[in-house]
């Protein structure tokens, strides 16, 4: 029964973001897409752009930790920064793109 619920509100959040982006995009004052394209472009963000910026957060979280010997806290926070600031700017590119 979890599972079937982790899988409606996973299709539900994703459905959300693809109207978001949609809506960000008119705003914005970008060409009409197809749902289809921007179904695509938030798929490639969600499963790709988000898997790299994890990666590599969590390896600038060890480098720190283990390679310079800063505290876990610091390392962990300012992995956690850089992921914020470079998923924001990655977001922001893809709405303004046309």
């Amino acid at each position: 029964m979890s599972l079937l619920a982790d899988l409606l509100i996973g299709i539900f959040d994703f459905v959300i973001d693809v109207l978001l982006f949609r809506r960000l995009r008119r705003g914005h004052g970008s060409r009409e897409r197809s749902v289809a394209e921007d179904t695509f472009a938030i798929a490639h963000f969600n499963f790709g752009t988000l898997l790299l910026i994890g990666v590599v957060s969590a390896g600038l979280m060890l480098l720190l930790a283990l390679g310079f010997g800063l505290s876990a806290g610091v390392s962990v926070g300012v992995g956690i920064a850089v992921g914020v600031v470079w998923g924001l700017w990655r977001y922001l590119r893809m709405v303004r793109e046309d």
